[in-house]
């Protein structure tokens, strides 16, 4: 009988969780990009990190910039308080920035003011820079990159619906015309600076919206409803307002933004944020970069050079972060003053823009989408229950934006095996 020989092979050893976490960062759909990402605990030491220190376009992640400097400067319970004075010539509105205002509640003050027809409305705001400086010329015809200004109503937007086969603006068109082109299929174009909807083919007899769009002057189309707009106030009267709306807390704004991630919502709140710590002058987006990016570094902490503010939403292309930054903050929030409110007020899986996306994972941040731009950053729960801090943004791919994404997702679900 021969001898049996026995080879003594090596056990094949599982990749260890920072060599996993690698691995699906050098995916081949990702060759070429710019990624930067970190793991850190709650108290901000790096357990994982890969060109952390790498400035990259942050998208919808800029949010988390202007909500948290819009917290900390204003506070989570306070409100807005618009006001108005009823004059025998003249009604004067005083905004300080509402983002959440409505127009139900312009409606209601109406009412109550009850002034005579195409009565003379002048405004004072806090802000009114309309478009960004640094937008896109090829956005503004969506409700995405709505005009920003204190006084404004719905968003800066208005629907256009379908009434049983005739167009109708709600709740109603701000000077906007609809103007048919031909009979066919049918389809929609907007011209904001003509203030047109050119719009073909018949509608069926039927009630539906059929689509959004925002508003060329926000804060002209929110004085519609008390009268015609007439000029800037340079003044305020000295005596007791003759109505106040009281907006929605502090907190309220941020859960009603960071879910949905509004980018008109997150331009007010890095301009109410600024206009705190003093008026924003002629140029409000000027002041209020320099504001936030001083709250960053010299309160937050984050490394001089680790960021360039152009904007609150993250649709300025021209905004750049590192992940060890976003990290920095987020550990940063864990303050006790506001760490309960601004838990709650990140999206979570299962809702907003985490609606289909990390179903079963303990997470609670902020995703961000731009063209060739995919970020993810927040909170995570670990297998061994405790919790660190994920911050993981891609630039430059040329794979679909749905796989960069499935690509952050497994980063995310992936670091749930580090251990703190």
């Amino acid at each position: 009988m021969l001898p049996i020989i026995l080879s003594l092979l090596p056990v094949p050893q599982s990749p260890s969780p920072k060599d996993a976490l690698t691995a699906i960062l050098n995916r081949a759909s990702m060759q070429g990009a710019i990624i930067s990402a970190i793991v850190t605990d709650l108290q901000g030491r790096v357990i994982f990190e890969q060109n952390s220190s790498t400035r990259v376009m942050p998208a919808s992640n800029q949010k988390l910039l202007a909500a948290a400097f819009a917290l900390c400067q204003v506070g989570p319970e306070a409100r807005p308080q618009t006001r108005f004075w009823k004059l025998d010539d003249r009604l004067i509105i005083d905004s300080p920035g509402d983002p959440l205002m409505r127009s139900a509640l312009l409606i209601d003050a109406s009412e109550k003011l009850n002034l005579p027809p195409n009565f003379p409305v002048y405004v004072r705001e806090a802000y009114s820079p309309g478009i960004p400086d640094s937008w896109e010329q090829d956005d503004l015809i969506f409700t995405y990159a709505s005009p920003v200004s204190a006084f404004t109503v719905d968003r800066g937007t208005t629907e256009l619906w379908n009434e049983n086969g005739r167009y109708r603006f709600r709740p109603r068109s701000y000077d906007l015309r609809t103007q048919r082109m031909r009979p066919g299929t049918t389809n929609l174009a907007y011209d904001p600076a003509g203030r047109r909807v050119w719009v073909a083919g018949d509608l069926p007899l039927k009630r539906e919206r059929l689509a959004a769009f925002p508003l060329p002057k926000p804060n002209v189309a929110a004085a519609s409803y008390f009268g015609k707009y007439a000029d800037v106030a340079e003044e305020l009267p000295a005596t007791k307002p003759t109505l106040i709306i009281s907006g929605r807390p502090m907190k309220d704004v941020l859960a009603e933004c960071l879910p949905s991630s509004d980018n008109n919502i997150a331009e007010n709140l890095l301009l109410m944020g600024a206009d705190h710590s003093g008026p924003l002058g002629a140029n409000p987006y000027a002041a209020a970069r320099k504001r936030m990016t001083a709250f960053l570094e010299d309160e937050v902490g984050v490394p001089k050079g680790d960021l360039r503010v152009y904007d609150g939403s993250g649709l300025s292309r021209h905004n750049l972060v590192t992940t060890r930054a976003v990290a920095k903050l987020l550990a940063w929030m864990e303050l006790p003053t506001f760490q309960d409110v601004w838990r709650k007020s990140l999206v979570t899986p299962r809702l907003g823009t985490l609606s289909s996306r990390l179903d079963g994972v303990g997470f609670a941040g902020k995703t961000g989408s731009l063209d060739m731009v995919a970020a993810l950053s927040g909170y995570l729960r670990t297998d061994s229950g405790n919790e660190v801090i994920v911050s993981v943004i891609a630039n430059h791919y040329l794979c679909p934006n749905a796989e960069a994404r499935t690509v952050l997702d497994d980063f995310v679900r992936a670091s749930q095996k580090l251990r703190p």
